[in-house]
C-alpha cells in the first residue's frame, strides 16, 4: 500500500512539474537589410540604387522611379552621359 501511495504521489508531482512549465519559441528578428529594401531586376537578379547596366549599346541606372519619393520603388532609367566638350 505505501509504495502504491509513493507511486501516485509520484506521478501526481510530475504532472503538477509539467503543469508549470512554459515552453517559449526563439524569437524572430526582422533584418530590414535583407529583402525589404527597393530594389531593380533585370535577368531575374536584384540591382541596389546605383547600379549599372549595359542592354546593348544603351547604359542603364537603377534610381528612384518618382523624383519626389525618398523611400519608393526604383526603376530603370537611362544613364546620362555627358557631351563632348560639356561639363
Amino acid at each position: 500500500m505505501m509504495i502504491r501511495q509513493l507511486c501516485w504521489g509520484a506521478l501526481v508531482l510530475s504532472t503538477l512539474a509539467g503543469a508549470d512549465t512554459i515552453s517559449t519559441r526563439p524569437p524572430v528578428e526582422l533584418n530590414i537589410s535583407s529583402g525589404l529594401e527597393p530594389v531593380c531586376f533585370y535577368a531575374d537578379q536584384r540591382y541596389s540604387k546605383g547600379s549599372v547596366i549595359t542592354v546593348g549599346d544603351q547604359l542603364f541606372i537603377c534610381e528612384r522611379e518618382k523624383s519626389f519619393e525618398q523611400n519608393g520603388r526604383l526603376s530603370w532609367h537611362l544613364f546620362p552621359l555627358k557631351e563632348e566638350g560639356r561639363p
